[in-house]
C-alpha cells in the first residue's frame, strides 16, 4: 500500500471505510417481542457467499482502479477499506461494489434470492462511509491559519 497516488497533475491519498448489509439483515429492533436471542433472526447469507464476495470485490477494484486495503465479511455486514483516485466519489465507489457484486451473487445463487431477498437487489440501499487521512482536522486548520499567503 502506497501512502500517496501520483496522477498527471496531482497527488492524492483518498481512503474510505465502507460498511453495508444485505437486504434481509434483521437487527435487534426488528425482532418480535419476547424473543430472548435476536441472533436467531439473523441469517448467515454472507457466510454462504463469502468467497464470491471477495472475488467480485477484487474484480470491481481492478476494473475501476481501486486498491482494497482491508475487507472483512461478517454474517450480516461487510467492511471494505479502499484507496482510490479523487475522481471517484464515495457514492460512486459504493455503487460500483454493491451493484456489480449484488447482480452476480443473485445470478450465481438463485436459491438465495428465493430464501432471503425481496425486490431487485442483494444489498440494502444505505451504507456507512468514513474517510481516513495522514493528518487530523486540527493539523489542517492550523496549517491554513498559520500559512502566510502572498499579498494580492
Amino acid at each position: 500500500m502506497e501512502e500517496y497516488r501520483s496522477h498527471t497533475h496531482s497527488v492524492s491519498s483518498c481512503k474510505y471505510h465502507f460498511v453495508w448489509c444485505p437486504k434481509s439483515r434483521k437487527s435487534k429492533i426488528c425482532v418480535p417481542r419476547g424473543i430472548g436471542n435476536p441472533a436467531q433472526y439473523r441469517h448467515p447469507v454472507l457466510d454462504v457467499v463469502e468467497a464470491d464476495v471477495r472475488e467480485l470485490f477484487g474484480e470491481t477494484a481492478d476494473h475501476f482502479g481501486h486498491e482494497i486495503l482491508a475487507l472483512e465479511i461478517a454474517d450480516d455486514h461487510v467492511h471494505l477499506f479502499v484507496q482510490t483516485d479523487p475522481k471517484h466519489s464515495p457514492a460512486d465507489i459504493a455503487r460500483q461494489f454493491k451493484s456489480y457484486s449484488g447482480k452476480h451473487l443473485l445470478e450465481r445463487y438463485p436459491e438465495i434470492r428465493e430464501s432471503y431477498f425481496w425486490g431487485g437487489g442483494f444489498w440494502k440501499v444505505g451504507y456507512y462511509v468514513g474517510t481516513t487521512g495522514a493528518v487530523s482536522e486540527e493539523v489542517v486548520e492550523r496549517y491554513i491559519e498559520e500559512t502566510e499567503h502572498a499579498p494580492e
